[in-house]
């Protein structure tokens, strides 16, 4: 009698989309730690206003008016989770992207021009590679 195997394509595309996506917050968190020590600073707003998100950019808005109270930045952020499959690292500040690029800018009390890219280049293949190796283990892992 020959032994039947069932593909369950949809789950285990749900299985790796999930896994995917939970080590990918986890090495945009480290990216966005890195990123925060490069952000310039002078009254820390900047720095308070990287953040992590799933599913979609925040409002930016929102973050923005967290980050320059110092209050909690969780309620910045809407209940509901975005639709995109896709984990973004970003600045809320309306001086961001033009302190980052800027790389004449002098920064005394610390920091530095491309703040984001620099982590991001310097961690993207570590990423990448426990991403990786999570999908394995939860496809391996599903019963």
């Amino acid at each position: 009698m020959a032994k039947r195997n069932r593909w369950r394509t949809k789950e285990a595309v749900k299985i790796a989309e999930q896994a995917g996506l939970k080590a990918l917050r986890t090495g945009a968190e480290a990216i966005l730690t890195e990123a925060i020590d490069e952000t310039p600073v002078e009254t820390g707003t900047l720095r308070r206003s990287g953040t992590v998100t799933v599913g979609g950019l925040p409002d930016g808005a929102q973050v923005y008016e967290a980050a320059e109270a110092g209050t909690e930045m969780k309620d910045a952020f809407s209940k509901e989770a975005g639709k995109e499959k896709a984990v973004y690292i970003s600045y809320n500040t309306p001086y961001a992207r033009r302190q980052h690029e800027e790389l004449d800018w002098e920064h005394p009390l610390g920091g530095k021009a491309k703040y984001l890219e620099d982590p991001f280049n310097r961690l993207k293949k570590k990423v990448v590679k426990m991403a990786e190796l999570r999908i394995k283990k939860a496809l391996r892992d599903a019963k």
